[in-house]
């Protein structure tokens, strides 16, 4: 019985090295690319915007400079002493939170560094195919179309795919081919079945007629800036090896308070993961607007190769990070510019996407309330703990637990760095001051943050897929299921 005692109690001990060790690889990578970050921004920050790296200069230098507290060093002390699981668990949330603290600074930074440079005009670019899949219009679809007709590049073509001829946006997109008739615009139907996916289907006509090397895939409701694709070409021919350049997702300002949460939700939280996870180096993909190379999208077996995902956007990121090509984003982001948003829509359309992580990567059930993204097996991609109030209850708890401090105050101070951080890092997306007030931003982050739980909670109860006018079914994976007789 002592032996299996002592067996057990060395068990214990493995496990718990293995997770601090695991915990420390992660927290040193975070820190690097942190400290990365902020070296790559300072150079570039202006006297106007000294303010926004106060919250930056503080937690690297004077970390460095103070003693511990005495109550920090006693704790120490007793988890050396006997290091048991909860000690460990308490830990391990402590470096965990203290990780997304990393990742707000690494965010914040390389938005400083990478975002809103002006691009210069560049002949010698490659031409660019524009693929625009479209169903339905809404009131701000001519303006989002015609932001692509008015574009100055000096080489491209407008590919526009329909489902059927009937498609109210068909006679949107011919006014604007009668009105700009210089430009190179196509329209295709139909579309050609390759797989389960609708929005790949449509878009296949088009690929098979592109005649420039690169591929925009840039959805109905983008309006593009008139040096966006410049941008874009510009950012995939910095390097020989880039085959993925996307634009962080974003949106234009809108007036109403439904778009308003949805343009804070990709300023602060989606905007956050995004911009790290690319500072890092790291494949984060959406295809909302998305350029790629077609020779390398070619080698993965063309689009037609995804049509049985449904998050095909994924799937390109990692087919051609799979074979070794680079991806990265574009100094401008995209601006969505729906006029049919509203805040039930939205909080649908984030659960449909929590249903999609949870089918293409079903273990993250345990941890998709903390916001637990992992891309795939090959390279951890990034772990996105990104809900302000768990995280504050996780290191409250491990502070409580390892030095005695009290819940409530660090759960104030968590809320209050949360926040403050998502602030500053929306105005440096915004590029200047929100088209709302800062109480109107505390009012619907605090509405964000307060529904993402159930958000998660609607995902599992309701595993099915709805988009558009269709019903997805999908396998573990991120397969799309052929619909049941």
């Amino acid at each position: 019985m002592e032996a299996a005692r002592t067996v057990a109690t060395d068990l214990s001990t493995a496990a718990n090295t293995t997770v601090l060790r695991t915990v420390a690889s992660s927290a040193s990578s975070i820190i690097g690319a942190a400290a990365a970050a902020v070296a790559e921004a300072q150079p570039s920050a202006s006297t106007s915007s000294s303010s926004s790296y106060l919250l930056l200069e503080l937690p690297f230098r004077q970390l460095l400079r103070l003693q511990p507290p005495p109550a920090f060093i006693a704790g120490t002390r007793r988890m050396a002493a006997q290091l048991d699981f909860t000690t460990t668990v308490a830990i391990v949330g402590f470096i965990f939170v203290f990780c997304l603290y990393l990742i707000h600074i690494i965010a914040l930074s390389y938005s400083k560094y990478r975002l809103h440079h002006k691009v210069k005009p560049n002949s010698s670019l490659p031409g660019v195919s524009v693929i625009k899949p479209i169903v339905g219009t809404d009131k701000s679809l001519y303006q989002n179309i015609e932001s692509f007709f008015t574009t100055d590049y000096h080489k491209f073509e407008l590919l526009f795919c329909f489902h059927s001829e009937d498609d109210e946006a068909v006679d949107v997109v011919k006014s604007l081919m009668k009105k700009y008739p210089d430009v190179d615009a196509k329209l295709f139907f139909k579309g050609e079945n390759v797989g389960l996916n609708p929005k790949i289907n449509n878009m296949m006509p088009a690929y098979r007629a592109a005649q420039y090397p690169l591929i925009l895939v840039s959805d109905s409701g983008i309006f593009m800036r008139s040096d966006g694709v410049l941008d874009m070409a510009t950012t995939m021919m910095s390097h020989e090896k880039m085959a993925l350049v996307t634009q962080v997702p974003y949106c234009k300002d809108r007036s109403s308070f439904d778009a308003a949460f949805e343009q804070l939700y990709f300023g602060t939280s989606h905007g956050r993961i995004y911009l790290a996870g690319n500072c890092m180096d790291f494949v984060c993909s959406t295809g909302m607007s998305s350029m790629m190379k077609k020779q390398a999208l070619d080698e993965c077996g063309g689009i037609a190769h995804f049509g049985g995902y449904l998050a095909e956007d994924y799937f390109f990121g990692r087919e051609l990070a799979n074979r070794g090509y680079k991806s990265a984003i574009s100094t401008h982001p995209a601006l969505q510019n729906s006029s049919s948003v509203s805040v039930s829509s939205f909080l649908d359309r984030i659960c449909r996407w929590v249903k999609l992580r949870i089918a293409m990567l079903p273990h993250i059930i345990l941890v998709e309330p903390l916001q637990v993204r992992q891309y795939n097996s090959r390279c951890i991609k990034l772990k996105n703990f990104q809900d302000c109030f768990p995280s504050g209850l996780i290191m409250s708890y491990s502070l409580n637990y390892l030095f005695g401090f009290s819940v409530l105050p660090t759960l104030i101070l968590h809320t209050i760095y949360w926040i403050s951080m998502d602030y500053s890092l929306m105005t440096s997306m915004q590029n200047g001051n929100l088209s709302f007030s800062t109480a109107q931003f505390v009012v619907i982050w605090l509405l964000r943050e307060l529904s993402a739980p159930f958000v998660f909670i609607k995902a599992l109860l309701e595993p099915t897929i709805r988009w558009r006018n269709n019903v997805f079914h999908l396998a573990w994976g991120g397969q799309i299921l052929p619909p049941k007789c």
